[in-house]
């Protein structure tokens, strides 16, 4: 085998914007943060997320306006 052509790793910290922490092995020098990890991921935990934007409820809004002025026209 070569010696002094595998790049060196060094333990680092990965952090998670929801708090977790792992400690792994990589060949980044310093620690890192990530925004989603194993422990908050939809996938792994089971549970959804629904986000509701302003564009659907407006839509869903202007239509319920829309069949109320109908029904008055008439």
């Amino acid at each position: 085998m070569k010696k002094d052509i595998h790049p060196q790793t060094n333990e680092i910290v990965i952090e998670c914007s929801c708090g977790a922490k792992f400690n792994v092995k990589s060949t980044l020098k310093e620690n890192t943060r990530v925004e989603i990890c194993s422990s908050c991921h939809p996938f792994y935990t089971g549970e959804q997320k629904i986000l509701k934007t302003g564009a659907v409820d407006k839509f869903y809004a202007r239509m319920k306006k829309a069949e109320e002025l109908k029904k008055k026209a008439k």
